[in-house]
């Protein structure tokens, strides 16, 4: 019986890890909408904290022996916030609406393909691979360009353009069937 509600209580930390993934994704969409090259960058940034606090949460269930059905589906549900909307929103702001609706058309792509990608996730067991590029990884490489771009590319006009083909690019990867081998940090202890 204590060992039963001990458990419970520990269900409550990889949960908050969750929660703390979406609510960096949540609150970097949020900032970035004041459209400021520093809001956008401090956007992104949050963003790349979830993928922290995404990791960590899969990490902590594991070791604490707290996987469930109901931890995966809630892992994908914030990961689509944070990894798939904020990314796409954050460009939005940034200025990625210049492209009309190409950018609406590829939005689209992007988040549907990151819906297809959680969705097989959560149905099919890769075992020791991953199938398709993560909607996580496909997010933070979205959103480091953004930074890069913010820190070091404003002046090449070329910028908004290769922004475009990446998220077409990236779409594509996370819905492909490619492996790849899991890598150690996946199974090993994280520190």
């Amino acid at each position: 019986m204590i060992k039963s509600k001990l458990k419970n209580k520990i269900y409550v930390i990889p949960t908050a890890l969750t929660y703390l993934n979406m609510l960096f994704g949540l609150t970097g969409l949020l900032v970035s909408m004041r459209g400021d090259l520093e809001s956008i960058k401090l956007g992104a940034m949050l963003v790349l904290l979830g993928a922290f606090s995404d990791k960590l949460d899969g990490y902590v269930a594991r070791k604490t022996g707290t996987t469930s059905d109901f931890g995966r589906e809630l892992d994908s549900l914030c990961d689509l916030v944070s990894f798939g909307l904020a990314p796409i929103i954050i460009g939005w702001n940034f200025g990625m609406a210049s492209f009309g609706s190409g950018y609406i058309i590829a939005s689209i792509l992007f988040i549907g393909c990151g819906i297809f990608r959680l969705a097989r996730y959560n149905v099919e067991d890769g075992g020791s691979y991953i199938i398709g590029l993560p909607i996580t990884i496909a997010g933070g490489v979205l959103v480091f360009k953004y930074i890069i771009d913010v820190l070091y590319r404003l002046n090449n006009p070329n910028m908004f353009s290769e922004n475009l083909v990446l998220i077409n690019i990236l779409s594509l990867l996370m819905i492909l069937r490619f492996k790849i081998k899991k890598p150690n940090i996946w199974d090993e202890d994280l520190f």
